[in-house]
């Protein structure tokens, strides 16, 4: 049984007869096989049947009463040419067949009716009609594909191409048609590849893989390329062989560009660490396997943070693409050049007998970084020092291996920069132990590992908290919490300060903030370099006012050491003190002293250092001297605090001195926010104990 194209229902045939026998000869043969039977008795009604019900056949009279069959099949061909027509005639009616075969029917059937024969031909002509509108569609899908179709012989002669493939490769169907496919040969591939090709399409009659061929315009593209052999079925038709074209240049280009980006530095176009850590896996295993040394180089480009915060990360940028592609001028094709972040680079050097030295190497790349690099603005001169570690005399495993160059190079910059350095274990185990805490300190910044803890003043007036000094602290992966002592000095040696500073200040205002009215002071450290900072004023207000913190109720406090000399500090304090904040000067006492320059600067308190408070009930000279120094700041009307307090009777010696307030481990150690204001149980007006006396004010 036949069933229509696309909807799997049975053919639907429109019957024109106007014999009432024959008409139910036709119901009666037909119903069976073709359950779909719309039956009319005029030509008219039949044209209209047609434009409504659109049937799959049409059997009709050629000649009858109110039937003209000639004249309906000269019509249905001029508007649907594949419209399956048959027709039935008597044997006298040979005129009027050999018209309607020249018009196009489908098939015909004599009278008398002979139901085989009847069902035979409306069959064909049904598979007929099919096979014309299969090749129909098949044409359509050949024409308007988004894939490119070509169609070879066995002799890989082009004999049909679709317009994608025209748009794919630019040429047009008369430029290939007759041409063999060889015409879009890249040449990167060989005789193996075509031949393995081929050997499959004959054994297995397709074949399907990644193929770079070759446009009109000269140009590669990549293509997936897949190939079906089509047989003729009879043996005087040749084989066919059909290939489907996918454009997949853009694909490539994408995987290309997620390599590069997994694999190299965005901004050098360097190996970043992942391929430079697998490329130094391979350069050990070969030199393990042929007993030969290899190198790590660890470099860093010297003062190159200058430079950024001077001319801005556009040019530092700049600077760092030009370095890159002088390492790699100087350096061998077969050594790796990578950008291990920042301004650091690693570079891998396998060492021969009768190659170049090591040190020859070092001296090549710090004289070509050494070279002016020209900016827009202006024309930079920088360096960079270099730390040396050798397999296998220095290490045998590449964490080990970096860590050696990493060591030789903070001895490197130690020295003075501008040079290199041999990895000696002896001489630098102290400098890779600084080194480590330098790179922890770095990191520390991305990985949240800095955290406040606080400690308040006390007034010795009414035991009231005045204020709340914010101290920085570091959690060490693995040495836990640090004080400032640990590492204050470091932060400061490697230029950390300011950006630290800066993060305190904002953490700090964020916890005070959130007291709203009830907050004490808040009281803020500052180094020599955060005040000398480039637009340092505009900064912490700016933080401050991102916390809706009031400057009015913040007091900095810097050391007499950090002012001296310090002009650009020096303006940045009197331009806070513009805003409303407030000055404390700190270790008051302890080393340098100006007491013309104290009397100059808007400050409001001075704090004396721990190391006079510690002694001062056990040392009459000293008490003299803190009791003098009390005195002093009272007479320039400044508020005198002691830091350091850690018993009652430093206390009772304060309260008599005059002292206006107090610090230390006396009233509890440094604590983190939450934890300070949970233990005053919701209340800020705590009166802390404190020896009785009259108020000296």
């Amino acid at each position: 049984m036949l069933e229509c194209l696309f909807s799997g229902e049975l053919p639907r045939l429109l019957i024109v007869e106007s014999d009432p026998e024959i008409h139910a000869f036709l119901r009666s043969t037909l119903s069976e096989d073709y359950a779909r039977l719309d039956f009319t008795c005029t030509t008219d009604e039949a044209m209209q049947r047609w434009h409504v019900a659109q049937p799959d056949l049409i059997l009709t009279e050629i000649s009858a009463p109110a039937i003209d069959g000639l004249a309906m099949t000269e019509y249905l061909r001029q508007i649907d040419r594949d419209a399956a027509i048959v027709v039935i005639s008597a044997a006298d009616d040979s005129r009027l067949l050999r018209r309607a075969i020249e018009i196009g029917i489908d098939g015909y059937v004599a009278k008398p009716i002979d139901p085989p024969l009847l069902i035979d031909a409306i069959n064909r002509a049904l598979r007929d009609r099919q096979r014309v509108l299969d090749l129909r569609m098949a044409r359509m899908v050949f024409e308007v594909a988004n894939e490119g179709i070509l169609i070879t012989d066995d002799k890989t002669r082009i004999l049909a191409v679709n317009p994608a493939f025209s748009e794919i490769t630019g040429y047009r169907p008369d430029e290939v048609v007759g041409r063999r496919t060889h015409m879009l040969s890249s040449g990167l591939h060989g005789a193996d590849f075509y031949r393995a090709l081929w050997d499959s399409l004959q054994t297995h009659g397709r074949w399907a893989g990644e193929v770079v061929n070759r446009r009109k315009d000269g140009s590669l593209y990549s293509e997936w390329l897949s190939i079906a052999a089509v047989d003729g079925g009879i043996e005087s038709v040749p084989r066919r062989f059909v290939g489907l074209v996918s454009d997949i240049s853009q694909r490539k280009l994408e995987e290309e560009r997620i390599r590069r980006l997994a694999h190299f530095d965005s901004l050098t176009g360097l190996p970043n660490r992942v391929l430079f850590n697998d490329r130094l896996l391979r350069s050990l295993a070969r030199a393990r396997r042929h007993g030969s040394r290899l190198a790590v180089l660890y470099l860093d480009l010297d003062h190159f943070k200058e430079i950024n915060d001077h001319w801005g990360h556009a040019t530092g940028d700049a600077v760092l693409q030009v370095a890159g592609s002088r390492m790699i001028d100087v350096l061998r094709q077969s050594d790796t050049v990578s950008r291990r972040g920042g301004d650091e680079f690693v570079v891998i050097v396998e060492l021969s007998e009768e190659g170049e030295g090591i040190a020859a190497i070092c001296h090549k790349l710090i004289t070509a970084l050494a070279e002016p690099i020209q900016t827009e603005q202006t024309a930079l001169v920088l360096g960079v020092s270099i730390g040396v570690a050798i397999f296998p005399v220095d290490a045998e495993d590449p964490e080990s291996l970096l860590a050696a160059a990493d060591c030789a190079l903070y001895q490197a910059k130690h020295e003075g920069r501008g040079q290199f350095c041999f990895y000696h274990p002896e001489i630098q185990q102290g400098t890779c132990h600084r080194r480590e805490m330098e790179r922890a300190l770095r990191a520390g910044v991305g990985e949240g590992r800095y955290v406040l803890r606080y400690l308040p003043e006390i007034s010795l007036i009414d035991g009231r908290v005045e204020s709340l000094e914010a101290l920085l602290r570091f959690e060490h992966p693995q040495l836990g919490l640090l004080d400032a002592g640990h590492f204050l000095a470091q932060i400061e040696e490697i230029g950390l300060m300011p950006e630290l500073g800066a993060l305190a200040l904002t953490m700090a205002a964020g916890d005070l903030a959130s007291l709203g009215e009830l907050a004490p002071r808040l009281v803020v450290d500052l180094s020599a370099k955060q005040l000398a900072a480039p637009d340092a004023a505009e900064q912490l207000l700016a933080a401050l006012e991102n916390a809706a913190l009031p400057p009015s109720t913040v007091t900095f406090e810097c050391t007499e050491a950090a002012l001296a000399g310090n002009d650009a500090g020096l303006q940045t304090i009197y331009q806070l003190a513009a805003a409303g904040c407030q000055f404390t000067l700190d270790d008051f006492g302890a080393g340098f002293c100006s007491f013309s320059l104290i009397s100059q600067l808007p400050m409001s308190s001075i704090k004396i250092d721990r190391s006079f408070t510690s002694e001062i009930d056990r040392n009459p000279q000293i008490r003299e001297l803190v009791a003098a120094l009390i005195a002093f700041a009272r007479r320039l009307g400044l508020r005198a605090v002691a830091e350091g307090v850690e018993n009652p009777a430093q206390l009772v010696l304060l309260r008599e001195m005059g002292c206006h307030a107090v610090q230390g481990y006396h009233f509890g150690r440094p604590q983190a926010f939450d934890d300070w204001v949970a233990s005053l149980s919701g209340r800020f007006d705590v009166i802390h104990k404190v020896p009785p006396a009259a108020a000296t004010d």
